[in-house]
């Protein structure tokens, strides 16, 4: 049975809503946030923990992540990880939230907080208050190193969606695209390759977001329904994707 792209959102986002098949256990990053915490905590949480969520599996980076949290809050504080040792700093990163690229990860800690400290007075939600339209605060999120298309629109979607932020062009913004979305388009036949080539990624971008606005679903669900769906559910045929919706 042929799907189109738009019956298709809107079944992917319905069974999320319901938390039907593969959606009765969500652990998205906006899932994973500490609980009992201040917004201005959840967003510090965010904003270090999104930036390094690549090469990487996703749920034992936020583990990690909440561990220190609870341990050690200084971590998550840009004022602290502008003033603390580069050692101090590399090894308490390596060992919670244990990524790929460990120098890589303590640069941007060091430049991003500066950046935050000196642009929004160390405070991220103020960088998603100040902005007046979703291209303007996506505009802001680039300028963070390793914020690029994909790391920088999953961080405005997590942030968006955890405080509700409102703007005018919210369905402007073409979601995050990984492995999972290039794979699910590919096994409901949308595109004719699953390569994770440029061109195949803007593609797929392109594609969900059009679905998404003909269906009139909300694209920052949609993104989330959909990671879980091809992280958790891990389909090889179209078969797998329909029968892990209900």
């Amino acid at each position: 049975m042929d799907i189109t792209p738009d019956k298709f959102v809107k079944l992917v986002v319905d069974s999320y809503d319901k938390g039907k098949g593969v959606f009765k256990n969500k652990v998205n990053a906006e899932d994973l946030i500490p609980k009992n915490t201040t917004d201005f905590q959840k967003s510090l949480f965010l904003f270090y923990t999104t930036q390094l969520d690549y090469a990487t599996k996703s749920q034992k980076l936020y583990q990690g992540a909440k561990l220190l949290f609870q341990t050690d809050k200084n971590f998550f504080d840009p004022f602290f990880i502008q003033q603390v040792n580069e050692n101090t700093l590399k090894t308490t990163i390596q060992k919670h939230f244990k990524p790929r690229y460990i120098n890589e990860a303590v640069r941007r800690f060091k430049l991003n907080s500066n950046m935050l400290i000196d642009n929004y007075e160390g405070n991220p939600l103020k960088l998603f208050k100040n902005a007046k339209t979703a291209q303007e605060a996506i505009k802001s999120i680039r300028k963070f190193r390793g914020f690029g298309p994909k790391i920088g629109n999953f961080y405005f979607r997590t942030m968006v969606n955890t405080f509700n932020f409102k703007y005018p062009d919210i369905e402007d913004v073409l979601p995050p695209v990984d492995v999972h979305d290039v794979r699910i388009a590919f096994l409901m036949g949308y595109v004719k390759s699953q390569e994770m080539t440029q061109a195949n990624i803007k593609t797929v971008k392109n594609l969900w977001n059009q679905a998404c606005i003909k269906a009139k679903r909300n694209w920052l669900t949609f993104d989330k329904a959909l990671w879980l769906l091809g992280s958790e559910g891990k389909p090889k045929t179209k078969v797998d994707v329909i029968n892990l919706l209900v």
